[in-house]
């Protein structure tokens, strides 16, 4: 690999690298439109540990809504690490291992609920940048309260709805 490539290639994994730093910044700020900028449109998401509905297609728009829904009224914080990136021209598959803690005092149980594990995603090449075309959030374990994402809440109902369909 000759110095040009070398030098694209780590140009590459640095803006991938970005991309998540902006998506869980976005979270964490509850900044959806910088949420959304990080995913393409339409993209691929898979968060059946949390919903335990199967993967789908969405647009950012209608997923940041969803997002909104599960944590504006929480305190967050999500740290990424062991980055793991596979490029192939312009797209690139990764591997981003998390821990995302949540925040909400309350009188029903913890104030807290930490999911740990891993988001395995794929990357497009745009004309913005890259994007994350594939979202699939993955736990190994959680602790603390599950139930401060409130599934129960209209709100969240309504955002699911637009993302997987009417739930059972």
């Amino acid at each position: 690999m000759n110095t040009d490539d070398m030098v694209r290639e780590l140009w590459d994994r640095q803006q991938i690298s970005d991309v998540m730093l902006r998506f869980g910044r976005g979270l964490d700020v509850h900044d959806w439109q910088l949420y959304a900028d990080t995913l393409a449109d339409p993209f691929e998401v898979d968060f059946f540990d949390l919903t335990g509905q199967p993967p789908t297609t969405t647009t950012p728009a209608v997923w940041a809504e969803f997002a909104g829904a599960c944590l504006q009224r929480l305190t967050v914080m999500h740290q990424y690490s062991n980055f793991h990136i596979d490029l192939n021209g312009d797209e690139a598959d990764g591997i981003f291992y998390h821990i995302s803690r949540h925040r909400f005092p309350n009188r029903h149980g913890d104030d807290h609920y930490t999911q740990y594990g891993w988001y395995e995603n794929s990357f497009r090449r745009t004309g913005d940048g890259w994007k994350i075309s594939k979202l699939k959030h993955t736990f190994q374990w959680c602790d603390g309260n599950p139930n401060l994402i409130d599934m129960s809440d209209p709100q969240w109902q309504k955002a699911a709805a637009a993302v997987f369909g009417p739930q059972s």
